[in-house]
């Protein structure tokens, strides 16, 4: 027999269409290929969750015309998820989980603000740290070479200049990720400007002073152990997320380290088998790569933060859960 999959145990993947008809011919009559998009790539859908399917299951590979998943999808193994799903086969009758209505995202806009990508993390234990400047106008700070870091500004005008290149002015909501160059920090005026710059930093660099009697570590997250970071390529994101009011992020989980700071409002951060936490102005909160997570505007009005996503090269950036996470 056929048994349809639901939906919440599926994760869409662009798969080459050779890798696929392989896969497909090596497991035989139990995976059906339905359609081809006219690119001649495949939209797979491959299982995210256990699924208890009947031994007699026929797999079927439902080929449609939803966007692709992110680039780094291509690379997965098709052979070794069938190998996977067919497993899990043999485990009984089929079920169903029903999509929860609290999981789903409402009155949340979501602007991506920079990007960029890391060679490696530092190595050992490492933190976030997001240090605010309060610069007055015309105030000039010269950094020396550090570890690569967002910069973010609040409010007014911020030059950056980086080891002698062009200057770069930007305004009031705007970011840039650079790398980790020596560079100058400068107030063109004429108004005075509030800015943040957001790394990933060593933890041996606790302590260290830091680089202008300015600078303020508005947040530092715990030490996290390299367990859940292996030593690869990295991709960064700054994202600002702005919630209504009642408003909510839905469920969702990170494939990567992930770190939030108020900049308006106040939000209730729900995070699996942890207990719920109401940040507000300048508070900050880290959750580790792959755990479930919710974030709820928790304040009378709208509520302001920004998102800062450490990925993994291959890793998921992004998953929508149908569920709230469990506290």
């Amino acid at each position: 027999m056929t048994l349809p999959i639901p939906q919440e145990w599926l994760e869409p993947l662009a798969v080459g269409l050779d890798e696929v008809e392989d896969a497909a011919a090596e497991f035989g009559p139990r995976v059906q290929i339905e359609s081809r998009l006219p690119d001649h790539r495949l939209l797979l859908t491959a299982l995210r969750s256990p699924a208890r399917l009947a031994a007699s299951t026929v797999l079927t590979i439902r080929v449609d015309a939803l966007r692709l998943a992110a680039q780094d999808a291509v690379n997965m193994k098709l052979t070794a998820l069938l190998g996977i799903a067919l497993a899990l086969s043999a485990c009984g009758g089929a079920t169903t989980v029903a999509s929860n209505a609290e999981a789903l995202a409402r009155g949340a806009t979501v602007k991506t603000l920079d990007a960029g990508q890391l060679g490696s993390l530092p190595t050992g234990p490492v933190y976030i740290r997001m240090i605010r400047f309060a610069q007055p106008a015309g105030y000039v700070i010269n950094s020396k070479q550090h570890v690569a870091s967002v910069i973010y500004v609040e409010t007014g005008v911020h030059r950056l200049i980086l080891n002698g290149q062009p200057p770069i002015d930007l305004t009031a909501g705007q970011a840039i990720f650079h790398q980790s160059v020596a560079h100058t920090h400068l107030n063109p005026g004429p108004d005075p400007s509030v800015w943040y710059s957001i790394a990933i930093w060593s933890s041996s660099a606790r302590g260290v002073p830091l680089v202008d009697p300015i600078a303020r570590a508005a947040f530092e997250s715990d030490d996290i152990v390299r367990d859940s970071l292996p030593q690869v390529a990295y991709s960064q994101v700054l994202r600002q997320v702005t919630l209504t009011k009642s408003g909510t992020s839905g469920a969702h989980r990170f494939g990567g380290l992930a770190a939030f700071y108020v900049l308006s409002g106040a939000v209730t951060f729900k995070i699996a088998h942890r207990p719920s936490v109401t940040l507000s102005l300048g508070d900050g909160v880290a959750v580790l790569p792959d755990v479930p997570l919710q974030e709820v505007n928790a304040g009378p009005g709208q509520a302001v933060y920004l998102e800062f996503i450490t990925t993994a090269v291959g890793k998921n950036f992004e998953v929508t859960l149908q569920q709230p996470p469990a506290a």
